[in-house]
């Protein structure tokens, strides 16, 4: 079949072809426009100590120091993949987390170490009041973590979290994009089927 038969074709078969992919785009952007209002949320999070150390050696610009706070970032973001760790944050801040396996509670977190010190939290939610709750339950939360290890310690010199405001956005969708996504999806299934429905005829 030549490519001159196909346009006879998706020509017989016109009026379905663009009723297919109207459909399709018109569902699509239904779907976008109508769906739950959700929201982006973003936490920093920075290291620091309890308190200072006291020591005559020279401290090499406390490279070492500096050396330890990256592996205790590191050691944040492993607790924030945690079922456990993150079923507390949930619990902490009255978020039903039954209905989710292991698998979405290790994933509820979006989590990445900026730098030896700073590290980002992202998250989403269905309102502004839910993500500022979840917010302070993942410093409540991380800080008793880090209190519960330095238990027997008593590390004068421990670590200790200090969180920024949350910055909270809307999530918009890009009409633009969906009705093109949506035009293009509906432009491949209506070829397909008006093949099939040839073929069949």
């Amino acid at each position: 079949m030549d490519f001159k038969e196909y346009l006879k074709i998706l020509n017989k078969y016109s009026r379905t072809l663009v009723f297919v992919i109207f459909l399709v785009t018109a569902l699509g952007l239904i779907y976008f426009l109508f769906k739950p209002i959700s929201y982006s949320t973003s936490v920093t999070i920075n290291i620091t100590r309890i308190g200072k150390q006291m020591t005559e050696n020279y401290k090499y610009d406390n490279f070492y120091r500096l050396q330890a706070d990256e592996k205790f970032a590191e050691t944040l973001v492993e607790w924030l993949k945690s079922p456990r760790t993150v079923t507390n944050i949930y619990k902490n801040s009255g978020f039903d987390s039954q209905g989710m396996n292991l698998k979405k509670l290790s994933r509820a977190f979006k989590t990445e170490k900026l730098s030896s010190q700073v590290i980002s939290v992202s998250y989403g939610s269905s309102d502004e009041k839910t993500a500022k709750r979840m917010a302070f339950a993942i410093e409540d939360i991380l800080s008793k973590n880090i209190a519960s290890l330095n238990q027997y310690q008593k590390e004068e010199n421990w670590f200790k979290i200090i969180t920024h405001n949350p910055v909270i956005i809307r999530d918009n969708p890009n009409l633009l994009f969906i009705s093109i996504f949506f035009l293009l999806i509906g432009i491949f299934l209506s070829f397909w089927l008006v093949l099939i429905i040839h073929y069949l005829k």
